[in-house]
């Protein structure tokens, strides 16, 4: 006769690793500083190349403008004004993925804790068979 209790603790451990489980183990087999780095080093190369975009939009749109006053901008001027924007801008962004990728990792690690939990109990109840 099976025990009810190990049944429902092995439900609950597939269910775990069918669902978030996958993504939480994988995010665990990392270390926290390293999880955390990966996150910032892609946010740092998303802003950058946003903002790429949004430069050459800015310049697509205001061609001619831009063409007309080509020699009489002040290019240092308009070079530490986008050089502003941009430090602001990725010093925001990594700010909040670092603070997501930290939240992730600890929610990832205390779900991994209890499946490990989970598979603990599930040898105990089979040693006691």
């Amino acid at each position: 006769m099976l025990n009810q209790e190990k049944v429902i603790v092995m439900t609950r451990m597939a269910s775990y690793e069918e669902g978030k489980g996958k993504e939480h183990l994988r995010i665990c087999s990392y270390f926290r500083s390293d999880y955390i780095g990966a996150a910032i080093l892609k946010a740092a190369a998303a802003v950058t190349i946003t903002f790429v975009f949004v430069i050459a939009l800015y310049i697509y749109y205001n061609f001619e403008d831009f063409m007309e006053n080509i020699y009489q901008m002040d290019m240092m001027g308009l070079a530490k004004k986008f050089g502003k924007y941009y430090l602001i801008s990725l010093i925001i962004y990594v700010a909040i993925s670092y603070i997501v990728a930290f939240i992730k990792y600890i929610v990832a690690r205390t779900n991994v804790r209890k499946y490990k939990d989970n598979l603990k109990m599930t040898r105990k109840l089979q040693k006691e068979k």
